[in-house]
Order: structure tokens, then C-alpha cells, then sequence
């Protein structure tokens, strides 16, 4: 599955390079705060689907998945794990992204 759909992010900001890169600057921030949540036992579920949203609307497709997955697991740890994982990556697909030549 595609990390980063670039397609995708395209169109959801016009191809605007300034644009994409305040939105990868914003779901940076973000990130802190949605791990912290997953840290905590009653606050997970919110986070992994706030994460999920925030994921598909910029085209992290695979992190989308594992967020999906996650939701609806009998074990919470093992989906947080893949939560965890599918986002390590995409952040390291954007981190890409953003270094690239405009």
C-alpha cells in the first residue's frame, strides 16, 4: 500500500507547494498529541480515529488502514502497534516530501 498518495495530496490542496507544506508542518504538531492519547487507556479509540481522518485527508492511505484496523481490533495493543509503525512511516514519507525541491 502506497505510504504517501501524492496524487491525492494534489488534489486536496491544489498542488499549492506552500500549502503542503504548512499542512505537513500541522500534522506534525499534531502528532505529539495523538501519540500522547494512544498512550492513554481511555483516549486511544479518539485518537487513532481523529489520526485516521487527518491520515486520508492527505493521503497517508497505509497509516488510514492501520488506523481503520485498529478501531475495530480485539487487541488494542497489537493494532496500536501497527498504528504506531504505519506512522513512523508516513511521517518519514512527509519528511521526504518536504525535503524535495519544490
Amino acid at each position: 500500500m502506497l505510504i504517501l498518495d501524492r496524487v491525492h495530496f494534489d488534489h486536496m490542496t491544489g498542488a499549492d507547494r506552500a500549502l503542503q507544506i504548512e499542512v505537513v508542518g500541522l500534522f506534525r504538531m499534531q502528532v505529539e498529541r495523538w501519540s500522547a492519547a494512544m498512550a492513554s487507556a481511555g483516549g486511544w479509540r479518539e485518537a487513532v480515529h481523529t489520526l485516521k481522518g487527518s491520515a486520508r485527508g492527505i493521503g497517508l492511505s497505509a497509516l488510514a488502514a492501520a488506523c481503520e484496523a485498529a478501531e475495530t481490533a480485539k487487541d488494542s495493543e497489537a493494532g496500536l502497534a501497527d498504528v504506531r509503525t504505519a506512522l513512523n512511516e508516513a511521517l518519514g514519507a512527509l519528511e521526504q516530501f518536504a525535503a524535495e525541491a519544490p
